[in-house]
């Protein structure tokens, strides 16, 4: 994974979480399985769990618009979303930074008609976060990659 992944896609991170959970399993029967019971087994097997739940956590925070927690956290920040580029288009933008329904977002940077919510770093040095145009984009762009979410939406990727 290169160091700009903005995270782990949903595939991935899926088959992830089974194989640790198997390997959990696994584990837990042999530190049970052996006579005489060995308690250090046990407190080995707390490794599994854990590592699960950091992928999840990983997985729950990424920033990818095939990520389908992702897109249920879009869809339940929408309205805040909608209520902030309507009042940055009316030139008063909320404070950053602050939280924008369930997103974090570091700063609003407007450019005519088009807003990007900086949400926060990818990477080492590259930037992910919501773009907001009410058209299209007019064409690609070298630095900034965008997939459409719904709506006026895209997922905004700035190269550094």
């Amino acid at each position: 994974m290169p160091l700009s992944s903005t995270g782990l896609d949903f595939p991935l991170c899926l088959v992830t979480i089974v194989v640790t959970g198997l390997l959990a399993a696994v584990a837990l029967v042999d530190a049970l399985a052996h006579v005489p019971f060995n308690r250090w087994r046990l407190i080995g097997w707390v490794v599994y769990p854990l590592a699960a739940i950091a992928l999840l956590v990983i997985f729950l925070i990424s920033q990818l618009p095939a990520n389908p927690l992702f897109r249920l956290r879009f869809e339940l920040s929408r309205p805040a979303l909608d209520a902030a580029v309507q009042s940055t288009l009316a030139e008063k933008p909320p404070a950053t930074p602050r939280w924008i329904g369930l997103f974090p977002i570091q700063r609003i940077e407007v450019d005519q008609r088009e807003i990007r919510l900086v949400a926060d770093a990818c990477g080492v040095i590259d930037e992910c976060g919501l773009f907001y145009r009410e058209t299209p984009p007019p064409r690609p762009r070298s630095k900034v990659k965008l997939k459409h979410i719904k709506g006026h939406w895209y997922h905004l990727y700035a190269v550094f």
